[in-house]
């Protein structure tokens, strides 16, 4: 906090008390006329003072006021003035470097040019003054900035300054030390009620220290009796989740066998829907093959291949009115796929599947049917079968490319009879028959 002293002195009394009450106090100030160093002012206005050059009592207030301590003993050390100065007291410290500011020596300049670098500001600010009131007006306002370290260094170093600014600021800074020491002795009398205020605090502190200490003893122990009730439960709990496990696949077990009958009921279902569809699929074939021959005559037919149509009604008859022999293979509900023969002959050979146990899907090669739809037939049947000599070279290189794509068996007949189609399902493995 920047303290402004005004003492309500005029300039001309504050000039008589300078120069004629207090000759002394000029003398300390300023040195005499006849001085050399004033001599040298003369020639050189502009030029600053040293600090050996501000004689007398300015000096302590120099460096009490412009110089921390540890600034003091860090010259001091650079200086080798003395061998550790941060042994001695700070009044040691104080007394001895203000004892080498008399004169020129390394000390003086050392702290002089300290001083001009640490307040280059404030002196550079300081150096366009001239008159008194402008001096004044500088002084009042770095002490109200709390600048007052600064301004006084440059002012004190002023070759202009007046006597009387100079007597001036010198009592304001005399009476900021015995206010500064009157503060310390207030703000030791609080840092002594502080420390009581510390010491009871602290004594509060220590008890609810141990009552805390005793919470937490208590604490402790009832964990650790809840630890020992919780390990005395630990086999219960490992009994109670192998119990748990044991009813889960209990359960599941019980879950997996419904599934398993509810899977083999419909298989079996299926397998009867399979053989009713190829029933159907029998009958119906059968009354498409009925209104075919009743739209077209079958005479045109007839007269093309008398020979295979004849030889072919009797081994279709014969093969009709064959029983199923005990030995037969079970197509267990496979869906098998025969591409081109003939119309009549599919008819009993889908018959003679629908008796094993399967179904039969035809295609006529493209005669009739979009040979597009051959892919969906492919798709849905187990096993493909068609006759060389009844089917066109496009429709079987079609279903050999469509049988290697979805990757099903395909087995060649030589011949569309019935007896060739019934010695290719006996087979054991797939080929040309």
């Amino acid at each position: 906090m920047a303290i402004k002293m005004d003492f309500g002195v005029s300039s001309a009394l504050t000039t008589v008390a300078a120069s004629a009450l207090n000759p002394a106090l000029t003398t300390l100030l300023r040195p005499p006329p006849t001085d050399p160093v004033v001599t040298a002012r003369r020639a050189d206005d502009m030029r600053r003072l040293s600090i050996w050059e501000v004689r007398g009592a300015s000096l302590c207030s120099i460096v009490g006021t412009c110089l921390t301590l540890s600034e003091l003993r860090r010259i001091a050390k650079k200086c080798r003035f003395v061998d550790d100065p941060y042994k001695l007291s700070d009044y040691d410290v104080h007394g001895m470097i203000t004892s080498q500011m008399n004169t020129d020596n390394h000390v003086s300049r050392a702290v002089t040019k300290h001083l001009n670098v640490k307040f280059e500001g404030a002196v550079r600010k300081s150096r366009a003054l001239d008159q008194e009131d402008a001096f004044q007006r500088y002084w009042d306002g770095a002490v109200e900035a709390g600048l007052a370290p600064g301004a006084y260094w440059a002012l004190v170093t002023h070759p202009n300054l007046p006597l009387t600014i100079e007597a001036r600021i010198y009592g304001e800074v005399h009476m900021m030390s015995h206010m500064c020491g009157a503060s310390n002795r207030g703000d030791a009398r609080a840092i002594a009620e502080a420390n009581r205020e510390k010491g009871e605090i602290a004594r509060r502190l220590t008890a609810q220290i141990a009552d805390r200490d005793r919470s937490l003893a208590e604490a402790r122990e009832e964990i650790e009796a809840l630890r020992s009730r919780l390990r005395a439960l630990e086999p219960l709990a490992g009994e109670c989740e192998r119990l748990r496990g044991l009813l889960a696949r209990d359960a599941l077990a019980a879950e997996l066998a419904a599934h398993k009958e509810a899977l083999a009921l419909a298989r079996q279902d299926n397998a009867k829907l399979r053989r009713e569809a190829g029933v159907t699929a029998l009958r119906l074939e059968h009354l498409r093959a009925r209104l075919d021959a009743q739209a077209r005559p079958g005479v045109a037919e007839t007269r093309e291949r008398p020979a295979d149509s004849a030889s072919e009604s009797v081994e279709l008859a014969d093969v009709a009115d064959a029983p199923c022999p005990a030995g037969a293979a079970d197509l267990c509900g496979r869906c098998l796929l025969y591409v081109g023969g003939r119309r009549q002959t599919v008819c009993h050979l889908r018959d003679l599947v629908a008796r094993r146990n399967g179904s039969l899907l035809h295609h006529d090669g493209g005669l009739e049917q979009s040979q597009a739809r051959l892919g969906e037939l492919v798709r849905q049947a187990d096993e493909v079968f068609f006759p060389v000599d009844c089917v066109s070279h496009s429709a079987m290189d079609a279903v050999k490319r469509l049988c290697e794509s979805h990757g099903k068996r395909m087995t060649v007949l030589r011949t569309a009879s019935a007896t060739t189609f019934l010695r290719a399902l006996q087979a054991p493995e797939p080929g040309a028959l």
